[in-house]
């Protein structure tokens, strides 16, 4: 199963789900994302409160969605039900100030706390955030509280798992400040259920020239072989086909 996360940062779709469509991804949470022209199975709109853009959740193939009950708080992190050769809960992620973006992303944390405890469920999007911008002054220390429930509930970044880094020691950014390559930051995240991550993981961050013209985020593509009891076997074997996502 191909999970990709990608801030699409505003501005016309078209040339950004073509782009988005050449990764072949299963199931697609863009953040900062325009309204859908029309919502469908395979296409779930959260708008945020602030702003005309919001979430967009997609599915492709043998995979669609479903709304679940949502918490009465700004669309920074909003619940989904994916189906299809793998099922699970989606918790897709834009935080954004509201108030703050740690209260944000605590506050959907707290308020989803049963999903994440009942799984098999995926975290993914853009978190605006890092355990590496904790300050070590901070009493409370937010980002690494937040990261340390999702970590109670048996979830790992798949990012960090593959690649063997804490947080902050990141190689590849996910998003640039204002496009400067000297302003990397890793902000971009998904996290799956540990037992997941022990099965045939890759993840990568997507770089090039036609992607830093789409966004100031590029997409992170998450591969993992959902463990035999959670999918079906014909999916493991369309999964140990899919091509490599591109690296334009």
């Amino acid at each position: 199963m191909r999970i990709v996360a990608w801030n699409c940062c505003r501005g016309p779709m078209a040339k950004k789900l073509a782009s988005l469509d050449a990764l072949q991804p299963d199931v697609a949470v863009l953040a900062e994302a325009t309204e859908p022209e029309r919502e469908s199975p395979a296409v779930l709109w959260f708008p945020s409160n602030a702003s005309r853009l919001g979430i967009q959740v997609r599915a492709f193939g043998g995979y669609s969605l479903r709304r679940l009950k949502r918490a009465e708080l700004p669309n920074c992190i909003v619940p989904v039900r994916v189906s299809g050769p793998a099922s699970f809960t989606l918790l897709a992620v834009w935080t954004w100030p509201a108030p703050s973006y740690t209260q944000a992303f605590l506050n959907g944390l707290t308020s989803y706390a049963g999903l994440l405890r009942r799984g098999p469920t995926v975290v993914a999007g853009d978190f605006n955030g890092n355990p590496m911008f904790d300050k070590p002054t901070q009493r409370i220390k937010w980002w690494s509280t937040g990261f340390a429930q999702l970590h109670a509930a048996e979830l790992v970044s798949a990012y960090h798992t593959f690649h063997g880094v804490a947080f902050g020691g990141e190689g590849h950014a996910t998003h640039h400040f204002l496009r400067r390559p000297e302003r990397p930051f890793h902000i971009d995240f998904c996290f799956v259920p540990r037992a997941w991550a022990q099965h045939q993981l890759e993840v990568q961050v997507v770089h090039g020239a036609e992607w830093r013209t789409l966004s100031d985020h590029f997409p992170l593509v998450v591969d993992t072989a959902v463990p035999p009891a959670a999918a079906l076997p014909v999916h493991a074997a369309a999964a140990a086909t899919r091509a490599p996502p591109s690296r334009r």
